[in-house]
Parts: C-alpha cells; structure tokens; sequence
C-alpha cells in the first residue's frame, strides 16, 4: 500500500494528527481511510484503535485524553467513505459487503505496531462493534491485537419483526442484483440532536460527517449489514479477551423527549443481549445505566462509569 509520507496536522482537533491510508481502487474508484493520534504521543505503550459507526467519524478528543492519562495511546480509524476519508466521487457509507473494511484495520494495526505497541485493543462502537466483532473471529489467534471493546454493537436492525424477517431479506436479495438502489432507513432523528452542542447534546463534531438524519442508504448497504449480522448469529469464537458494554434500556419516541439523554435511540438493547450470545469469548459485560447509543458520549457520570470499566479491564486482561 501507498501511504502518506508523513502525518499531517488534523483539520478536526487541535492537537491531533491524521494518516491518509491508500487502499485499493473498488467499484467507485479511489479508496483511503484515514487514521488520527495525538501528537507527540508515547510510542511504544499499550495502544487502542477506535472504530467508530455507521454516519460517523473520530472526534472523541476527550477519551484520547482519559487513555493518555492512564498510560494508553488512542488512535481513531476513520473507515473508508466516512468522515475524513470520503472523496468526492463516493457516496458516503457506500458498503457491498463488511469485509472491505477488513483491509482499513488491518493496515491502521500495522501502522500502530511498526510505532511501537506490542499490546493493541480494537475498540468497536454500533456498525463498528459489528465489524470489530468479525474481525476479531477471522484474525484470532494471528498477534494483530490483544482484545476488543465492543460499545453498544450494532447487531440487529432496530426494526419490527415483519421488517426484520421479511422485508430486510427482501431487500438484501434485491441489493445483490442492484447494489445502488436507494432505499429509506437510518434511526431516531432525535439521535443527533441529543448529542451536539448547538442542539440539546454537550459535544462539536462536523455535522456534514455526522448529519442528525442519514443519507438515504444504498440497498448494498442493506445487503452487507443484513448478511454480516446473519453471520453473527450463527456464531463466532474469538479467543482474545472480549469486553461488551451497553445501555441498560432503549428509547424510540416520535417526539423529543429528555429520555433521548439517557437512552439508546438508535439498536435494540435487547437485541444485543440476545445475540451477544453468539460470541463465543472471554467475555466480560456490563449494562450502564443512563447511557447513550455511544457510551462514550453519555452524560458524565454514565461515560466516567464506562471509562472506569473500560481502564480496569484493559489493565487487568491485556497489560496486567
């Protein structure tokens, strides 16, 4: 692979640096992801790689500084057609099957390891979580890393049964044959504005990387996810340590309501305790009361308990 020759200063957070990865070229033509650390970071310490969601990006400077100070270096992973690394010719989350983001990890890993880091934790939120999980299955055993965080794993579609037995496979099928037809979908409106600071929320992120309402998704999209997530369900084994964490409850009102701050608005909590059970893992899991979707975006007190989880286990299981 081609990279950039040096880091650049990132055009999101002060502070921070960003990696241009090339990949190889796919069906839209030119691929990068894009990976992000803090400058003058500590190299050669235990190192986690975050992967963030579906309509999301990197921009959590606050938990690159918690890792910081407990001895940690963070580096955020911004998959391919999201965030930092969409090119004008694509559109944006355009995905035909969860493997292609193979490639993204794995190249941010061999980056991370050549600066050092002999202990790695890759650390999945949502569609991420999903990923991360699959990844993890099909590189066990293989030394890339040394655990995994999964933070509220997009594992079900969070849809009615008729849709989620019916009409989703429908549209799968449909999305082998037409890969580009678009379809609606996405999750709460009210999901975004619960979170950015010029709404209702307490954080700044750039609204056109994470829009309170999706793009239409591309009956592809469907396909890959729909396909993924079956795969899950009959199992997978992962023999590094394997830490999941969650809200204690869900939340799917048509209507603005202060239950958004303390809810999951976008998966089925339930969902994720039924198929959580078909990772077969070292596994330790929490369920956080009065967390969002993005653990790490919650109120204070519910993201200091993840924190404290998350620091405890990283140290007990992967550098104790």
């Amino acid at each position: 692979m081609n990279e950039s020759k040096t880091w650049q200063i990132d055009s999101q957070l002060n502070g921070f640096e960003s990696y241009t990865i090339h990949l190889p070229d796919d069906y839209e033509g030119k691929v990068v992801c894009t990976l992000i650390r803090k400058k003058q970071q500590s190299f050669g310490r235990p190192a986690a790689l975050h992967i963030h969601g579906f309509n999301d990006y990197f921009f959590h400077k606050h938990i690159a500084d918690a890792f910081e100070g407990a001895g940690i270096d963070l580096y955020g992973l911004d998959l391919r057609k999201s965030g930092r690394s969409i090119l004008p010719h694509q559109k944006m989350n355009n995905l035909r099957n969860i493997e292609e983001y193979f490639a993204d990890i794995e190249q941010a890993i061999r980056i991370i390891r050549n600066e050092g880091s002999k202990k790695l934790v890759i650390m999945g939120h949502s569609m991420g979580g999903l990923l991360v999980a699959l990844f993890a299955a099909r590189y066990s055993k293989t030394e890339l890393f040394e655990g995994i965080f999964l933070n509220s794993p997009f594992l079900e579609q969070n849809k009615d049964i008729v849709t989620r037995k019916i009409l989703i496979p429908v549209v799968a099928r449909i999305g082998g044959k037409w890969p580009n037809l678009l379809v609606p979908g996405g999750f709460s409106k009210h999901y975004g504005p619960s979170l950015h600071n010029k709404f209702k929320g307490e954080w700044d992120y750039n609204l056109q990387w994470k829009p309170h309402v999706a793009p239409m998704l591309n009956a592809g999209w469907i396909r890959a996810i729909y396909l993924a997530q079956k795969h899950l369900t009959k199992g997978i084994e992962i023999t590094e340590p394997l830490l999941l964490m969650y809200p204690e409850k869900s939340y799917n009102g048509l209507f603005w309501n202060d239950a958004f701050q303390i809810s999951d608005a976008v998966v089925n909590v339930k969902h994720i305790q039924q198929r959580s059970h078909c990772i077969r893992a070292n596994k330790e899991e929490y369920v956080i009361q009065n967390a969002k979707h993005d653990l790490f975006l919650s109120k204070s007190s519910a993201r200091q308990e993840v924190l404290e989880l998350l620091l405890d286990w990283f140290h007990r299981k992967i550098t104790g």
